[in-house]
């Protein structure tokens, strides 16, 4: 039998080394597979127990430089603290890096032509190299010893060919003097790249601190005591001393505390968190009632049926984790192309050495050098390390102007490939509150009198749509009347008398109950109006029915307009809801959405998804509720609304601010222009590498006796950088804020 746990890794730097642990772990006997997900900095191991554990795994990675800690199911405090001191450190790294780099960026900008100021620069730089960047050279270096390479192992090479380059120029300046060469110094190029770098990553792991936030989040609904019935007596327990079969008292206004079953009393129960309904559920004897859910109104008696991890909200918490755990590696382009760039980049560098050394008049060993650092500082990763970032944070920013919050750069680049978007229901496609939107006869019709006895008895029910009806009626200005003999009907309505006559507020089996006949035009209205899913409530005065309201949760404004621009798109919406089955058809119908589903748990969403996937689809989920929490954790993209719960937020990536879908649209254009600005960046930094490389290698120097000067080398790179920022400044001009 096999085991899944995920385990958190540190030392990745980039999806090149996510693959490298990936592959490290997947090769170890007993291992039925391993996915990194380097956004969270984890990883999920299906494993057999008997054959490898935790010692194989760690053991197998750390010889490549990479770390691995426990199981961070068991504690995500623990986890926290360790991130938020690896946070602290890199403050410390990018504060003490930009210290020492802006003076020598200065230094060698305006007074380049003081050569004496060269030891002060190379002083200034010592501990930029050797200290707050030596990650790059240790990391970098030993996944070269170990035949892989990643982005640390360009910038270990470039900036450190610069380094020692310019280190070499300053001892021995009198010396290059001597023999008819100009020294020149590049320590600015080492300690700015190497300061910028330290910085992009502090601000990408300050974004990923919130990665478990909605765990955490979703752990702090678990119920921590409940009251346990003891034969006479009552006591107050840990909840996970709870056993199946343990009677519990659930007073009103408390969460439930396990999942079980009513054995005594009645209530209403606000189950919005796993079903995203607005609407509490009426809940009597033998009725299945879920832990964590919040009680409304009576008191009752339950007996515990799953407790601890077999519970429904702990099922959920294993789906997010897992969700998160399993999602593919970030794919950069870049990073895959290192693989590749890497050892050609060190080959043709060592080639020129060789070539210039033996091929240069005496064997000029000067010359040599004088490639094979041109050629290194020539490729030194800064346009290809801007290509990207610049490009995400354009289109993060302008997002941000339209409304779209955007807390995971990934998300930006894979919104654009997205082929079925699946959404919730309530709070998404609809406001998510009750409201009044019929009413027959019409309301001019109506008794001002009748009105404010109508108001006044829903003012004292704890029926969930008597809110609804109190905020439609108080809108007309009504006063409140004194009321006697109110009474409260279990599942059918509420009666109260005023002036001697009985008024009853409640659905159609309360009517045929009490004698009032529902006569033609109020059945036929009714009909219409249970079609169009909606809560009909029948209003009476003695023996005759006065008026019927229908009660519904209506869509938003942007909801059939969004749907249609999707669909135009070619992007299939597949709805998926808590719901009953005829409020969703009349919803799916009443949008467009041909693809529904009804009566969906969280993890039954999550699993959908997941089945999506398998099938090869790239799936974007919408949502606001706790129960969409596991299906925006497993989608490829999710988008939360800003008006849903805080979990909600925290698992997605993409939050629409005022819950407008339009936002939704924006942000797949913002991704399609995004992504195609990255590639332009992309194409810009490797077209440059493709032809100044070879100028730097010296093949012009057979024809013209051109010889690269590293100084010049340094220039260019610094104007292919320069290329790719203003095309991501180009970009923000491309993307349109409505």
């Amino acid at each position: 039998m096999t085991e899944k746990l995920i385990y958190k890794v540190g030392g990745m730097s980039c999806a090149t080394c996510a693959r490298n642990v990936e592959t490290i772990i997947s090769s170890i006997i007993g291992v039925v597979k391993a996915e990194v997900n380097y956004a969270s900095a984890s990883v999920l191991v299906e494993f057999d127990p008997g054959k490898s554990g935790f010692k194989d795994f760690s053991e197998a990675i750390s010889p490549a430089g990479y770390q691995l800690f426990e199981d961070i199911a068991s504690s995500v405090e623990k986890d926290e603290q360790r991130q938020a001191k690896m946070i602290h450190d890199m403050f410390i790294r990018v504060s003490g890096a930009a210290f020492f780099s802006v003076p020598v960026f200065i230094l060698s900008m305006f007074y380049h032509h003081l050569t004496n100021l060269y030891w002060l620069e190379l002083i200034l730089t010592i501990p930029v190299i050797f200290w707050f960047g030596r990650q790059f050279y240790i990391i970098g270096f030993n996944r070269l010893l170990h035949g892989s390479s990643s982005m640390d192992t360009l910038i270990a090479l470039g900036t450190g060919a610069a380094f020692i380059f310019s280190f070499f120029n300053t001892i021995f300046q009198k010396f290059l003097v001597n023999h008819g060469f100009e020294p020149h110094v590049y320590y600015e190029s080492s300690v700015i790249i190497i300061t910028f770098i330290l910085l992009g990553r502090y601000l990408e792991e300050k974004a990923k601190q919130k990665t478990s936030s909605s765990i955490k989040k979703l752990m702090g609904l678990q119920v921590k005591t409940a009251c346990l019935i003891k034969g006479e007596t009552e006591l107050e327990i840990p909840v996970e001393e709870i056993i199946p079969g343990n009677l519990l008292r659930v007073k009103p206004g408390e969460k439930i505390p396990v999942d079980g079953t009513v054995v005594e009393g009645s209530s209403f129960i606000d189950e919005s968190m796993i079903s995203g309904e607005s609407i509490p559920v009426e809940k009597i004897k033998n009725d299945k009632v879920i832990g964590s859910t919040m009680n409304q109104s009576g008191s009752f008696i339950m007996q515990a049926t799953r407790v601890g991890s077999d519970t429904l909200l702990s099922q959920i918490i294993r789906q997010v984790k897992e969700a998160q755990g399993s999602k593919a590696p970030i794919q950069k382009l870049v990073d895959r192309i290192a693989e590749i760039f890497v050892p050609i980049v060190i080959s043709i560098a060592l080639m020129s050495f060789v070539c210039w050394y033996l091929l240069s008049p005496n064997h000029n060993l000067i010359m040599a050098f004088n490639a094979l650092f041109a050629v290194l500082v020539i490729a030194c990763p800064c346009a290809l390390g801007l290509a990207t970032p610049t490009a995400l944070i354009a289109g993060i920013g302008k997002a941000a102007e339209a409304g779209i919050l955007i807390k995971d750069a990934s998300s930006l680049e894979k919104a654009c490939n997205l082929d079925i978007i699946a959404i919730d229901k309530t709070g998404t496609l609809t406001m998510g509150k009750q409201t009044v939107n019929e009413i027959y006869p019409a309301l001019e019709s109506l008794d001002k009198n009748l009105l404010s006895v109508i108001l006044s008895m829903e003012i004292q029910s704890e029926h969930p749509s008597a809110k609804a009806v109190v905020n439609f009626l108080s809108k007309l200005g009504l006063k409140k009347i004194n009321l006697t003999h109110f009474k409260n009907s279990a599942g059918e309505g509420i009666e109260a008398i005023y002036e001697e006559e009985i008024y009853r507020i409640g659905n159609r089996q309360m009517m045929l109950g009490s004698g009032i006949s529902v006569s033609e035009p109020f059945a036929s209205v009714s009909e219409k109006l249970l079609h169009e899913a909606k809560m009909v409530v029948y209003v009476s005065q003695g023996k005759n029915l006065k008026f019927i309201l229908a009660i519904s949760d209506i869509l938003k404004d942007s909801a059939k307009e969004a749907i249609k621009i999707l669909n135009s798109h070619h992007i299939e919406v597949h709805l998926l809801s808590g719901d009953h089955e005829n409020i969703v058809s009349a919803i799916a119908l009443e949008t467009g959405i041909k693809e529904y589903k009804f009566n969906m748990l969280p993890i039954e969403k999550a699993n959908y998804i997941k089945a999506l996937q398998i099938q090869g689809k790239k799936i974007g989920m919408a949502g606001d509720g706790i129960n969409d929490s596991p299906a925006l954790a497993q989608a490829d993209v999710s988008f939360a609304m800003e008006t849903g719960t805080d979990i909600a937020i925290e698992s997605a990536q993409i939050v629409l601010l005022r819950g407008d879908l339009l936002k939704l649209i924006t942000s797949i254009d913002f991704s399609k222009k995004t992504v195609q600005t990255i590639r332009q960046n992309l194409f810009w930094a490797f077209f440059y590498n493709i032809i100044a490389i070879p100028v730097a290698a010296g093949i012009l120097y057979p024809l013209w006796h051109i010889q690269l000067n590293p100084m010049i080398a340094g220039m260019a790179m610094a104007f292919s950088s320069v290329t790719v920022v203003m095309n991501s400044l180009l970009l923000m001009k491309k993307l349109s804020v409505s």
